[in-house]
């Protein structure tokens, strides 16, 4: 993809039988598009066999993909797709699936908000972007991935997939967790996401443990993660650096008084979102998500002239 004029136009693919193939997605006239395309063929040609170029209408393409069913792709039994939820630039929100291995035609979502009300939407083809750490977007940063997509109301859950009348139930730790990730994505330094107990209220006299999660957005992309059995009080940090770091390993040297679990810095937010969740899933012995509370705030800036 390195040869090409605009490379996050881009994207590799594989063909119905299986070949490798290179999809260039251009915004003007189609011929333009196609001379854009056939100039760096030629350096491809240098290394590579070409079979055919073919100029077409991105609906056409997305339409044909929509209906074509990969090799070894679909299973006898219906099952949940990897999937999680996006936000595009006018704050609509859905529920993506960029496996296309699964064709989700005629498939729907179900989600419910904090007041119950339940909605469904169906499954669209179309196209959403994905940046270098594999996180997608809908803002053009990265590179064009075609997608399954299905709108979900702001602030709701994920509860069920829906398809030939047959309903797979999503596991309500997974969609909380998919809803962390989404939270997390692209926050400025120093915000900071809180989970615990929803019934926790802060007791000076009370020494029962308190399981919980702290994450603090640090600079480049790194994240904290800090676990705990008691109240974690919110660290007044000299600055949000990130250099020098240990990333991707699990600190456990008390360097907080009050994180008694470990902390971690890692870019992953996948990995923070679901440690979080699994740490105080398991060991704050709770049912239900309806169990679980998440505050946040955003970092304070001081005011300044004009």
């Amino acid at each position: 993809m390195s040869v090409m004029y605009t490379p996050r136009d881009a994207r590799t693919s594989r063909s119905s039988i299986g070949r490798p193939q290179m999809i260039v997605e251009q915004h003007f006239h189609a011929a333009s598009a196609a001379m854009s395309t056939a100039k760096p063929a030629i350096t491809i040609g240098i290394h590579r066999s070409i079979t055919r170029i073919r100029s077409v209408r991105s609906d056409i393409y997305r339409a044909e993909v929509s209906h074509r069913v990969p090799t070894g792709g679909l299973v006898a039994m219906p099952q949940i797709p990897d999937w999680h939820y996006n936000i595009d630039d006018d704050g609509s929100r859905y529920v993506v699936v960029t496996d296309l291995r699964v064709r989700l035609a005629g498939w729907s979502v179900e989600s419910a908000d904090a007041d119950e009300t339940v909605t469904r939407s169906n499954f669209t083809f179309g196209a959403i972007w994905a940046d270098q750490s594999g996180h997608a977007n809908s803002t053009d940063d990265g590179w064009a991935k075609d997608a399954w997509e299905a709108s979900v109301e702001p602030g709701s859950l994920v509860r069920a997939f829906i398809v030939d009348g047959r309903r797979l139930e999503v596991d309500q730790w997974d969609s909380l967790a998919a809803w962390m990730i989404e939270s997390l994505y692209d926050r400025p330094v120093g915000f900071l996401i809180e989970v615990g107990p929803s019934d926790y209220v802060a007791d000076s006299t009370d020494d029962a443990p308190v399981v919980c999660s702290q994450v603090v957005v640090l600079s480049d992309g790194v994240v904290m993660l800090r676990r705990s059995r008691t109240e974690l009080g919110h660290l007044l940090l000299v600055d949000y650096s990130s250099e020098g770091l240990p990333l991707d390993e699990w600190q456990n040297d008390r360097h907080f008084d009050d994180c008694t679990d470990g902390y971690l810095f890692t870019k992953d937010i996948r990995l923070v979102a679901r440690s979080c969740i699994a740490w105080i899933r398991v060991n704050a012995c709770v049912n239900t998500t309806d169990n679980i509370g998440c505050s946040y705030r955003f970092a304070d800036e001081l005011p300044r002239s004009s």
